[in-house]
């Protein structure tokens, strides 16, 4: 789900053409945090659960290290390009289940246990607490659970083309928040996971430099905005007046965005040795 929606998360906001522009301008997660979650994977014979997956980008790079690999979303639409993209890249050992963070303690006993539970800038939309409690019973012994967040809102950065696109989405939304959610998101995940008794919390971090052009920012903020919001009819419209500011702003064409990649990695404690809590 989105990490970095410019508007409020009305229901059904990643329908229709969202997802379709979520599946292709959300970046893949960086390869060193993908070898570093392989540790879960028990030689491939581990089990994988994505919540809040959408439309497949961390799942996707991790299942062909894992024997099974079970994604969950509330949106339809997100799942369905999922779907697309798993049988275009061949993916066969993935399931998809329309379902939410708070469904999870109906569907515990019937999902079983997993090495490795993800969640992809998501963690924002759930309720922390209860979302980790949860998950902390479907772990298996010394399994794990990793919140990432994949960059933060492109709005927020300094640079010229950043504030053109903060002025232009302010025009036509109102103001928006300076409240960095990725860098909210592994806060208040780190520090749940140690109230609720996880071992070996640790963060991780890397940041990069990428080439982004006019077409990415417009499916970015496409892929973040839903059709109530935006209305199929009025995105004409609307993207050429956002190409219009971004160049104005950045007429050479290319842009250069600073990606953090932000995630939290926590481990449960052997079975028979852990505390209720």
């Amino acid at each position: 789900m989105s990490g970095d929606a410019p508007v409020d998360s009305a229901e059904r906001a990643f329908s229709g053409d969202t997802a379709a522009c979520y599946a292709r301008y959300r970046r893949e997660y960086p390869a060193e945090l993908i070898l570093r979650l392989r540790q879960f994977s028990r030689a491939g014979d581990g089990r994988l659960l994505d919540l809040g997956c959408g439309t497949g980008q961390l799942l996707l790079q991790l299942a062909g290290h894992f024997a099974e690999a079970v994604g969950i979303d509330s949106e339809p639409d997100m799942l369905s390009e999922a779907v697309r993209v798993a049988r275009n890249r061949d993916v066969g050992n993935a399931e998809w289940i329309n379902a939410s963070s708070g469904d999870l303690p109906r569907l515990e006993s019937e999902l079983g246990r997993f090495d490795l539970v993800t969640i992809g800038t998501a963690f924002h939309f759930m309720e922390p607490r209860a979302t980790l409690r949860t998950l902390k019973r479907m772990l298996t012994s010394g399994g794990g659970v990793v919140v990432a967040c994949n960059g933060s809102q492109m709005w927020l950065h300094l640079d010229p083309w950043a504030k053109a696109l903060r002025s232009f989405l302010e025009s036509r939304f109102g103001p928006l928040r300076d409240l960095d959610v990725a860098v909210e998101a592994v806060r208040v995940c780190e520090a749940t996971m140690r109230d609720l008794g996880f071992r070996d919390v640790e963060r991780w971090e890397r940041t990069y430099q990428s080439t982004i052009d006019i077409d990415f920012i417009v499916g970015h903020i496409f892929s973040a905005t839903s059709p109530a919001q935006i209305p199929p009819e009025q995105r004409p419209a609307f993207e050429e007046h956002l190409r219009a500011a971004i160049a104005a702003a950045a007429p050479f064409g290319n842009m250069t965005e600073t990606v953090v990649v932000r995630a939290v990695i926590g481990r449960t404690k052997p079975r028979g040795t852990e505390v209720s809590t």
